[in-house]
């Protein structure tokens, strides 16, 4: 890679000349470059490298770009350490945004990683290296057994040989940025390249300690499952809601469920990222993701958030592995489900520690008189209606309340402990806002203050 200066525009460039492999393959792999930049070529994004041209140096095909005067990601990560959850979610959404916009196009980056993210001196954030891209409408044709990109960045999928897809870019800037607050990729560091693409084959990382809010959603765009990860734009929106405010941040920026088409398979990407924010519970979120293998192939999965505004969701399957409550059919995923016509509304006693004591003493059979006991902004969001309300408490077994606390006039802690119906136990600590409407108190909102296994 060179700087360069361009004699016929008048403006400075960057030149990457391609190497290319003595023998028959030298011209392949010269079309092959002249093809990879006309496709990186179709992307103009101010969150992305532009490639002006491809041109031939003696034989080797050289990619002209644009020069920004910067240092990679990689370069501050190595000289200064982690960096702060808001500086990464900072970096991640101007990444994120020209990732979406190469989405948007029907390009696959395929290579996301910190060196390959630059941090301009003038403060732009940009995104570079598409040289291995490809177009996902030419994928099947282009794919090969070849595993291509950096190997600790790679998703699972792509690790096991499989075709990188746009949910696999969303898993490598979900890796970039678990390595930008934790110092080491997901899945650490090794010189044998084969046994770290093992590692990465397996999906199986230590949950990040130092994420803080951000861990739920690192861990949706970490998990195992290519259809229940975010897309890129919703990634993009979290992040930008994050920088801008971290407390208030919540789930909703990143799975919004007007997103959802009806007429896709339930296994499909869209589905998938629906039922996360369906996923939400009345008084509480669970942080056990879909980083289970649901083709049943039993690869361990490692638990979701530790803390975090956000909650993470419990495991999404499909429908026919799905845990439903008795009263529960298996549906396809629906966004509107009118609840029941009528439904018991029980007064609950006169004060939020008591009523938020009694709602968890209901559940998870007492779906009817639970919902009774949400608020109807909680009952919309981020129950995500009667359907993510039913879904959420059909895949839990028991729950558990203890350490009641009042915060506040409204304001309770509270720790829950989860009982999956998959095995799974989750301990986590929530902080809910209750208000009275007309003598009965009714969860109004909830922030889980921390997640772990129990």
């Amino acid at each position: 890679m060179w700087r360069a200066y361009d004699e016929r525009l008048h403006r400075t460039v960057a030149v990457k000349r391609m190497r290319v492999p003595p023998g028959p393959e030298a011209e392949r792999v010269s079309a092959l470059a002249v093809r990879e930049g006309r496709i990186a070529a179709k992307l103009q994004h101010p969150g992305a490298i532009t490639v002006f041209d491809v041109i031939d140096d003696d034989g080797y095909p050289c990619l002209v770009m644009e020069y920004l005067p910067s240092t990679s990601l990689a370069e501050v990560l190595a000289s200064s350490g982690p960096l702060s959850p808001e500086e990464a979610a900072r970096i991640g959404a101007a990444v994120a945004s020209g990732l979406a916009a190469a989405h948007d196009a029907g390009v696959v980056h395929r290579d996301v990683k910190p060196a390959n993210v630059l941090l301009g001196e003038d403060g732009r954030i940009k995104i570079t290296d598409f040289g291995i891209s490809r177009l996902a409408a030419d994928s099947s044709a282009t794919a090969t057994t070849t595993v291509r990109g950096t190997p600790a960045y790679l998703a699972p999928e792509v690790a096991r040989g499989e075709v990188a897809t746009f949910a696999s870019d969303v898993f490598s800037l979900g890796a970039t940025l678990y390595t930008v607050v934790e110092g080491e990729p997901p899945f650490g560091r090794d010189d044998n390249p084969i046994a770290l693409l093992y590692r990465v084959s397996t999906g199986v990382f230590t949950n990040p300690a130092r994420a803080g809010g951000l861990t739920p959603l690192l861990l949706r765009m970490l998990d195992q499952d290519p259809a229940a990860r975010p897309t890129m734009v919703e990634v993009r929106d979290a992040l930008s809601t994050f920088e801008a405010d971290p407390i208030a941040f919540t789930p909703t920026a990143f799975t919004p469920t007007q997103q959802l088409e009806p007429v896709e398979p339930p296994r499909r990407k869209r589905s998938a990222i629906v039922l996360v924010a369906l996923a939400l519970l009345a008084g509480g979120t669970v942080a056990v993701l879909a980083l289970v293998d649901s083709q049943g192939s039993g690869v361990a999965a490692p638990i979701a958030s530790e803390t975090s505004p956000p909650a993470a969701t419990p495991p999404v399957t499909t429908p026919s592995g799905t845990a439903q409550s008795p009263t529960t059919t298996p549906q396809p995923p629906v966004i509107t489900t009118v609840p029941p016509a009528e439904v018991p509304v029980v007064q609950s006693p006169g004060d939020p520690v008591a009523a938020l004591t009694e709602y968890y003493a209901l559940m998870p059979g007492g779906l009817d008189q639970g919902w009774a006991r949400l608020t109807e902004k909680f009952q919309r969001n981020p129950a995500g209606g009667y359907e993510g309300y039913q879904r959420f408490w059909g895949s839990i077994k028991g729950v558990k309340i203890s350490g009641v606390t009042p915060a506040g006039e409204n304001t309770v802690t509270a720790t829950i402990d989860y009982r999956f119906a998959n095995g799974r136990n989750v301990r986590e600590v929530h902080r809910y806002v209750l208000v009275n409407e007309g003598g009965q108190w009714k969860i109004d909102q909830s922030t889980v203050l921390s997640s772990r296994p129990a």
